[in-house]
């Protein structure tokens, strides 16, 4: 396996994209709502898929591949126009607030053609941790969301490996979240391996009416800080990413035990889920690892998770942000190492936060933030404790864009921060996929923690 540390990425192309549709296209300003406004100070969502290039009888379709991938990327444009656009904003001087809008424009969506013929598919997938040049596969790398005044609010690259290939994507997280962009990259994949085919059926719903009435439309947000972080570096932590595998055996045994653990703790009759289970044997390691003083101390950690409203009151279709970020938090002395039955205790809380979200409470939430917007950044997110983003629902592995299905999923440099976990379904059916962030500090004692380690495969 070569070294890919010094590798450089190659941009052999750039061409603005716009929505192949074949009637006029779609003008109309599609506003922002508190799930899509919370998150402008933050960074972009970037994931992408590894394929293997296709094998030597499949000469013609790798010949024409990237058309076929441009081609296709336009006409799912038409569906999903908004990507095509930028952001806009109704100032209101008078109070210093702004209304902040998609302007569905078809300004257009960078496609970038690169080559890294120095790397290699097990180069992104045998080392223990990810290697940096990965960041490199993505287009528009370090933007914020706020910069969609000005930016593209997508952008794909598309990088040549020396047996593979790379499918990277870069789209404001001010304007959809994970459901809406494998949607997107669903249909993306179907129209460049089947061609140009009716896509009516995976149309997306743009009505607000699910979060904005008419007491609150426009949603109108302060400007003035977006302004000051206008020229605000983000910090550039150094951090270990890796690709965390638990098998769907591991996953039963850990939500076993944590039922099992759960069951004598009076009060709770809860059916703690493999996903919980999941979630608090990773919180545990990391506050075991964290080598805390006291460990009977009442101090309290969070762990966040995000909430989706899709299912609950926002169509399955629906195009934009649809989740709420949500805290559970659990005492240190709980997580910390050597609580008897500890897993069960810590995932009975979560399954009791994650049981008590009822529809009336989070449209309290959404309401809340409308009386009091409030806009994390980055740094914000670190110092809430642990991150955990996407889900294993997402169907990563059925993207087939004519040279089958891919090998593995991965993200780019937005929103890396130490505490960060993107969850993913693995490639083998039930298993999960964690890909974690830590300080080199972190990573080293995880690597040693013997209870850790042991539900890896």
């Amino acid at each position: 396996m070569a070294n890919v540390d010094d590798v450089r990425v190659q941009v052999l192309s750039t061409s603005l994209v716009h929505a192949n549709n074949k009637t006029t296209p779609p003008s109309e300003r599609i506003p922002l709502t508190p799930c899509d406004l919370r998150l402008l100070l933050v960074g972009t969502i970037q994931k992408g898929l590894l394929f293997r290039k296709p094998t030597a009888a499949d000469t013609s379709a790798a010949a024409a591949f990237v058309d076929n991938l441009k081609s296709s990327f336009s006409a799912a444009l038409a569906s999903f126009y908004p990507f095509a656009g930028r952001l806009s904003a109704d100032e209101h001087p008078e109070d210093g607030t702004a209304a902040v809008y998609i302007d569905s424009n078809d300004a257009g969506a960078p496609f970038v053609h690169a080559s890294a013929a120095g790397v290699s598919v097990a180069d992104i997938l045998d080392p223990v941790y990810i290697p940096p040049v990965l960041w490199s596969f993505f287009p528009l790398n370090w933007l914020r969301n706020h910069h969609g005044f000005d930016h593209p609010l997508a952008a794909v690259q598309v990088t040549e490996l020396s047996d593979g290939i790379f499918v990277g994507w870069t789209i404001s997280h001010a304007v959809a979240d994970g459901a809406t962009i494998w949607n997107f990259v669903k249909l993306w994949s179907a129209l460049c391996r089947q061609g140009d085919d009716d896509s009516s059926s995976m149309a997306a719903a743009f009505s607000r009416d699910w979060f904005i009435d008419e007491k609150h439309h426009p949603i109108k947000i302060l400007i003035t800080k977006i302004k000051q972080l206008e020229q605000e570096d983000e910090d550039k932590i150094v951090l270990k990413e890796r690709i965390l595998h638990f098998s769907r055996r591991k996953l039963d045994d850990l939500k076993s035990r944590a039922n099992a653990e759960a069951a004598d703790i009076v009060g709770f009759r809860g059916n703690i889920s493999s996903l919980q289970s999941l979630i608090s044997h990773l919180w545990r390691a990391v506050i075991r690892n964290k080598n805390i003083s006291d460990p009977d101390s009442e101090e309290e950690a969070v762990f966040i998770v995000q909430v989706g409203l899709r299912s609950r009151f926002v169509p399955e279709d629906y195009f934009g942000n649809a989740v709420i970020p949500w805290p559970i938090v659990v005492k240190l002395k709980e997580l910390s190492g050597g609580r008897d039955k500890g897993l069960g205790r810590v995932a009975a809380e979560v399954n009791k936060v994650v049981a008590g979200l009822t529809v009336e409470k989070l449209k309290g939430a959404v309401e809340s933030w409308i009386e009091n917007p409030k806009m994390p950044t980055v740094r914000g997110f670190v110092a809430g404790g642990m991150v955990l983003s996407s889900s294993p629902r997402f169907d990563v592995y059925g993207n087939d864009f004519g040279w089958g299905k891919p090998v593995a999923v991965r993200s780019g440099s937005g929103n890396k921060f130490d505490g960060k976990l993107t969850v993913y379904p693995g490639v083998e059916n039930g298993s999960v996929d964690v890909e974690i962030c830590l300080s080199p500090e972190m990573a080293a004692r995880l690597e040693s923690d013997t209870e850790f380690m042991a539900a890896l495969e």
